[in-house]
């Protein structure tokens, strides 16, 4: 059974948690020999890392999004791209800890980048007169939306429909 710090670090920080269990599990490998410690250490440590994985790929498709918003040329794409943002936002509120920001903030430029790049790839097909600033850089809470949101923000680049 799991003692009382066990259990409010798993309720408190899942990715702590599985990092501590896997390294408690190698800690005493060989006691017992039913156990493979080895591979449940690994499996544990695993289900930490997915989660970190899916908040940093929300937060780097995030960044994509206000990449291609900022650098549009077209109405039309605007509130889905708003939209995606939002659920992005509450995918990352389901399964943020304070390790995991403490993390990801930790890898926001190499996200930035990485984000920056797939936009320019792919308006290089749909909007090759359209160029992302692969400069631009939003903050954690921007990201998240808690402080000075970039979607209540007017998109500088956007033109009017005809007839506006």
């Amino acid at each position: 059974m799991a003692d009382d710090a066990a259990t409010t670090l798993y309720n408190a920080d899942f990715y702590l948690w599985t990092q501590a269990q896997a390294a408690a599990l190698r800690a005493r490998a060989g006691a017992d020999n039913q156990l493979d410690y080895d591979h449940l250490a690994e499996e544990i440590e695993d289900l930490g890392k997915s989660d970190y994985r899916a908040v940093a790929s929300a937060v780097r498709l995030i960044l994509e999004h206000l990449y291609k918003l900022h650098a549009t040329q077209r109405q039309e794409p605007l509130g889905h791209w708003a939209g995606e943002i939002e659920t992005f936002r509450l995918e990352i509120g389901q399964r943020l800890t304070a390790t995991l920001e403490r993390l990801v903030r930790a890898d926001l430029e190499r996200l930035h980048e990485q984000a920056a790049k797939v936009a320019a790839r792919k308006f290089a097909f749909a909007e090759p007169e359209a160029a992302i600033d692969p400069s631009l850089r939003w903050t954690w809470e921007e990201i998240l939306g808690e402080t000075d949101d970039p979607l209540d923000q007017p998109f500088p680049r956007v033109r009017p429909l005809a007839g506006d």
